[in-house]
């Protein structure tokens, strides 16, 4: 995918001004979605975890195409995680599986 070099020059700005380890939100999804574009071994383990804490988000809650949506994009960035990388990365996709089923069954009670 061929990507425009001043939209990854603004996420690269973007990223740099933050002063967190990772960039939360939908700011957070542009940025490590045009990154990912350019360079997916570098921004994939912080796209998945962004992705899927958007699926995990109140605005997505009653929308399950949309969650849905955002998990299937999480698994695809999870995937190009390098091999090389450390534990928590590669392992990523087995913890938000987990996770997810604990916040389906959450969800899913009586009462919620």
């Amino acid at each position: 995918m061929n990507v425009h070099e001043d939209l990854v020059l603004r996420a690269r700005v973007r990223l740099l001004s933050h002063n967190e380890r990772i960039l939360h939100g939908q700011e957070g999804l542009w940025v490590y979605r045009t990154l990912f574009a350019a360079t997916p071994h570098a921004h994939a383990y912080k796209l998945a975890l962004v992705l899927r804490e958007q699926a995990e988000s109140p605005q997505v809650a009653h929308q399950p195409e949309a969650r849905t949506a955002l998990l299937d994009e999480a698994r695809a960035a999870a995937t190009r995680i390098p091999s090389d990388a450390p534990t928590y990365q590669t392992r990523m996709w087995e913890y938000t599986v987990t996770q997810l089923h604990e916040l389906e069954r959450r969800l899913g009670q009586p009462g919620q």
